[in-house]
């Protein structure tokens, strides 16, 4: 249960930053936002480390599932909402921030899928 919590947050918390970055890029560049939501839920849903004890976020994964398109949309979208998601949902954000520092500083092993 507590898993498909962090996997639905997670779920959420991209939504919260791609409808931040398509409000802020009104009539800007060609960018599907809808598109990038599926494929962002899709890669969290197939992810090798959901059934692990943590899960990274995608930014510091070690393994890189994410189309090299698909990677440079999201990226944009993590440049531009990132800052200002702390303004917006304070609490959300330095959730993320403390989760994706724990990460960096103590990257997680292969999934078991991987390991020999």
């Amino acid at each position: 249960m507590k898993k498909r919590k962090r996997i639905e947050q997670e779920k959420k918390l991209v939504d919260l930053m791609i409808d931040m970055y398509v409000r802020g890029h009104k009539g800007g560049a060609q960018f599907n936002a809808e598109e990038l939501k599926n494929y962002a839920h899709l890669r969290i849903e197939h992810c090798l480390y959901k059934e692990e004890d943590f899960k990274p976020f995608c930014n510091v994964c070690p393994i890189h599932c994410y189309a090299k398109n698909m990677r440079e949309e999201i990226k944009k979208v993590m440049r531009y909402s990132g800052p200002r998601l702390l303004f917006r949902h304070p609490i959300m954000s330095i959730a993320h921030l403390i989760s994706t520092l724990k990460s960096k500083k103590h990257p997680p092993p292969l999934p078991k899928k991987l390991q020999k």
